[in-house]
């Protein structure tokens, strides 16, 4: 060890040093091969960083694979090895970039290279020179090579107290939006190369060109990014009648544009993602096609956004595309994010959100979780919505209050008197330093996590990363206490600010004299409610006086009420319906989704009238069964002269009472999930068909078949469907695609009414980069040639919905060509398994579907085994399959058992929380009254009490028999 310095062991007195032996074994590598200034350089800036361990092993890795010029401006420029020890000292990850991009080196030696923030204007021209610079090809590749490039700089500012915790996430932000915009130039020139520009006839009735922009939300909508967060994106496009001969409509070219965007940000590289893209915030959530154009969105906003959906635009923004369209957006949609009136709503979403956030942290708590920063009570999720209800509480009347970003907004509540300067104070630094936890947790491996760690050396490393205070307070002996502390005055401020409010607005309700809602200018309060009714109508007052419900149930009786309340033609249906609110009791006990539909359309009250507590066992059909062929005339009688907008609201009208009728029935006569997936799946055929009445066209040269939960007749509340479009060669491309397209805008158009459900046409051949309309011979070609064994899984539940039945024929032949190709593979078994594996690794944390021995193992084993016998066709429901599988001797006796108890056990669970949240979740919720609604509804449609432990072990043996089956 002669290259070591001549005292003791070269290394700080640290307790820090958790392996000495190591941590000399590495300066004695390091000492061969640098210069001895450089190793002076190195020992006593161990002490300074959290992890010298890591930082040391990063260090030699260095210079086992750096050369004698590194070696050289490490000697001239010592500053560098200060930045590097503090990169690999804080962040395991960043220190794996550096090592392989050594030339960041030269970049940090540039004089005053770390002194100030960079805008994005100067993001986007070092990009541009970088990228000119690179023979990287793959563009997820290359941007998230910069991106961590940039992150480098950005932590080394950070960690140094060079920057301010705002300057920090506005150039995070700034560099998203840099990467955002590439990749939507990238992909808009790909698009435009292949199909042409999009273009509209503008109000003079001029062919104009159509833009897009996208816009952002959330933290980066804040400009509060995070070094490991997701963003938050919604694409927008400009409205206009389509002009021009393009190969597809200016609806389907921005889709694709939304969809390759998000795919390259998205998707996993070698060095990760460049972003996790989250695109739940648009229109309709997940269920909402991902672009959305400018009339479409405001209308949403203005009259079917929950009150959640409107405080999430608080923080919209212009990220990428035209400036001018997010402008004319954001201004859009303000009147209703903001309104004159003190806005309730902003209070109410702050006491669900808080009520939901903290069901979720009791469960955790009972799993013996550590403090999560940013979901526990007091922790930064409470801070930012404090912030966001009280902007919209004073911002109708205040525009000044009007800004995305927190530290921002809660200086601007404080200079209005909002916020006393004793709780701007400790809202502040409790802010800043929740931040900085949640940031030095991130920077460790690149992970988001918002949890401290659970092994005490770790927690060590992260304390003495968050390093001093800004009182000054070294937090490192206590840091869980110190972030206790912090967090329960932050709670203590926000129960004590947002109830406060509360009663306020109660008090102020009061005071308002007895009249109806449109007398009044805003909705009565609950007690104006029940003295009206106990004049007006005893029989209605009696029924509401005696209801015997939760609070969250209390809550929806009086909101539907209150809706009731705004006309007289409400009120009398009310008034007229005693069965229907009997029955409309119980729907707002478990049912968010229903609950929803009666306050926004209270006269569908008298519909309920109409339900009545059938035995479980009928099936209790609204519609006559189609197996084969749709019916004809469509169900719905669209009137021909009648405006475009008049059938598609029709359309939406009609297919939602359908649905209505349906879902209530299942809360009122608790039958049996398959029943109600059938009903829903027939009244999907009948609007697809109608869809295609509306678009007109040869429909005896076109046809539309159903795939996935459609084509099995298990299509659910808030369903997509999976659609393929077939043409033969009398029917032109160009007509047949335009025929197509005007089939999901009848579907998925959002009007007044809303959409009847969105359309994915994905699964057609070669995916979004296919055409949309095939012919049954370039079917049959790529079935034969190109076709995967997950798409003989997918291609075995084609059904024809509409038009042709002679194409809907020559579809199926394809269909079995390519089936009849893999039973005869011998390596299907192992590709499913492949397939089936790669789904459950791309989801953490439990779920109905991927999760071991969820509906994925059922359905791919029921799939993979009718396929290797020759089975046709498939187009019947999971446990019907599971029975046919049975009756041919494919399943044992025992293992159909299994299947199928499983299978309903989890096909009722996933129907009950669809109907209880309202939302296609995967996952039980974590709201407590929300839980108990669905495990109480999937009870009832499985014909047993739910039990978690006697699912998971369920679960376990369809895992084993489906392993066994597939080896």
């Amino acid at each position: 060890m002669t290259n070591l310095p001549s005292h003791s062991t070269g290394l700080p007195a640290s307790d820090a040093i958790r392996d000495r032996a190591l941590a000399l074994r590495n300066l004695e590598l390091i000492a061969a091969r640098v210069p001895a200034g450089v190793l002076q350089a190195v020992t006593p800036l161990l002490s300074e960083v959290p992890d010298p361990d890591g930082a040391l092993n990063l260090f030699e890795r260095l210079t086992a694979g750096a050369g004698p010029e590194l070696f050289r401006l490490l000697d001239r420029e010592r500053a560098l090895v200060h930045y590097a020890l503090i990169v690999f000292g804080y962040s395991h990850y960043l220190g794996e970039t550096l090592i392989q991009n050594t030339d960041i080196f030269h970049q940090l030696g540039r004089e005053r290279a770390l002194d100030r923030s960079h805008s994005r204007e100067e993001l986007r021209e070092t990009f541009a020179r970088w990228k000119s610079r690179s023979f990287e090809t793959d563009l997820a590749v290359l941007l998230a090579r910069f991106k961590r490039r940039e992150y480098v700089r950005i932590m080394l500012r950070d960690v140094l107290g060079i920057a301010t915790l705002a300057e920090t996430t506005a150039e995070i932000s700034a560099l998203a939006d840099v990467l955002i915009e590439e990749a939507v130039t990238e992909i808009n020139a790909a698009l435009h190369s292949r199909f042409g520009g999009p273009q509209h006839l503008d109000a003079d009735g001029r062919v104009a060109g159509t833009t897009a922009a996208v816009l952002s939300l959330g933290k980066l909508g804040g400009n509060e990014l995070n070094y490991s967060s997701d963003i938050d994106l919604f694409f927008l496009y400009g409205a206009g009648h389509d002009a021009g001969d393009t190969p597809i409509s200016t609806r389907e070219y921005f889709i694709r544009l939304a969809q390759g965007v998000s795919e390259v940000l998205s998707r996993h590289t070698t060095l990760g993602s460049v972003f996790r893209v989250d695109l739940r915030l648009r229109p309709q959530g997940g269920e909402g096609e991902p672009a959305v154009d400018l009339g479409h969105a405001l209308r949403y906003y203005a009259e079917v956004a929950h009150d959640w959906e409107l405080q999430a635009m608080i923080k919209a923004r212009h990220s990428a595309g035209d400036l001018q369209l997010a402008r004319r957006f954001v201004r859009g949609v303000q009147p209703y994010v903001y309104t004159p009136e003190i806005n309730m709503a902003a209070i109410a979403t702050a006491l669900e959100t808080r009520e939901r956030i903290g069901s979720r942290r009791r469960a955790a708590e009972a799993r013996g979780s550590t403090i999560d920063v940013k979901l526990d009570r007091g922790g930064i999720r409470d801070i930012e919505f404090l912030v966001q209800c009280l902007q919209r509480v004073y911002g109708g009347k205040e525009r000044w209050l009007r800004s995305g970003g927190t530290l921002f907004s809660l200086q601007k509540l404080h200079d209005k008197g909002h916020i006393s300067g004793a709780d701007f104070h400790q809202l502040t630094t409790a802010y800043e330093f929740l931040r900085r936890v949640e940031h030095r947790l991130q920077l460790r491996h690149g992970q988001q996590t918002h949890r401290l760690p659970s092994d005490p050396h770790a927690v060590a490393i992260l304390a003495r990363s968050v390093g001093p205070l800004p009182t000054g307070e070294d937090p490192s002996r206590d840091i869980a206490g110190e972030l206790r502390r912090r967090m329960d005055a932050v709670s203590a401020i926000y129960h004590r600010i947002i109830h406060h409010q509360q009663e306020r607005i109660e008090q102020q309700q009061d005071e308002f004299r007895l009249q109806s809602t449109s007398e009044l200018g805003r909705e009565p309060s609950d007690r104006q409610i029940l003295a009206r009714l106990a004049a007006e109508s005893p029989e209605i007052s009696g029924i509401v006086s005696g209801a015997r419900l939760s609070l969250q149930g209390r809550r929806n009786l009086f909101r539907f009420l209150a809706a009731a309340f705004t006309t007289g033609e409400r009120y009398a249906a009310v008034v007229r319906s005693p069965r229907g609110l009997t029955n409309a009791l119980e729907i707002f006990e478990v049912s968010e989704f229903l609950t929803e539909i009666l306050v926004r359309h209270p006269e569908e009250i008298a519909t309920l009238e109409q339900v009545d507590p059938t035995p479980a066992g009928d099936s209790g059909q609204l519609f006559a069964d189609t197996p084969d062929r749709p019916t004809s005339p469509p169900w719905w009688a669209i009137a021909p002269e009648s405006t475009l907008q008049d059938k598609y609201a029709q359309l939406r009208r009609d297919f939602r009472r359908a649905v209505f009728v349906s879902a209530a029935r299942d809360v009122v006569t608790h039958r049996p999930a398959r029943q109600s997936v059938a009903q829903t799946s027939a009244a999907a055929d009948r609007a697809i068909a109608a869809a295609c009445s509306i678009a007109e066209g040869r429909a005896e040269h076109f046809a539309i078949l159903a795939l996935g939960r459609l084509g099995t007749r298990e299509f659910d509340l808030l369903s997509d469907a999976d659609l393929l479009f077939v043409r033969d060669l009398a029917f032109s491309e160009w007509d047949a695609g335009r025929r197509a397209e005007r089939v999901m805008e009848a579907l998925s158009a959002y009007t007044r009414e809303g959409t009847t459900f969105s359309v994915d046409a994905r699964l057609r051949p070669r995916g979004s980069q296919g055409e949309l309309v095939v012919t049954p011979a370039q079917l049959e070609d790529y079935v034969r040639g190109e076709a995967q064994a997950w798409e003989a899984l997918t291609y075995a539940k084609l059904r024809l919905v509409a038009g042709s039945a002679d194409l809907g024929r020559a579809a199926c032949r394809a269909r079995d060509l390519l089936l009849d190709r893999f039973a005869a593979d011998p390596d299907f078994f192992a590709s499913v398994r492949e397939m089936r594996s790669r789904l459950e690794k791309q989801e953490t944390g439990w779920n109905l579907k991927t999760s071991p021995g969820g509906l994925y193992d059922i359905d791919f084993l029921a799939g993979a085994l009718a396929i290797r016998a020759r089975l046709r066709p498939l187009s019947a429901d999971l446990p019907a399959r599971l029975g046919q599988l049975q009756e041919q001797g494919v399943l044992t006796t025992a293992d159909f058992a299994v299947l199928e108890h499983t299978a309903v056990l989890l096909q009722s669970l996933e129907h009950a929380i669809r109907l209880a949240t309202g939302r296609a979740r995967k996952e039980l919720p974590a709201a407590e009254h929300a839980r108990e609604a669905t495990e109480k509804l999937a009870g009832w449609f499985a014909g047993r009490p739910f039990s978690q432990p006697d699912l998971a072990e369920a679960m376990a043996r369809v895992r084993e028999v489906f392993n066994r089956l597939l080896a």
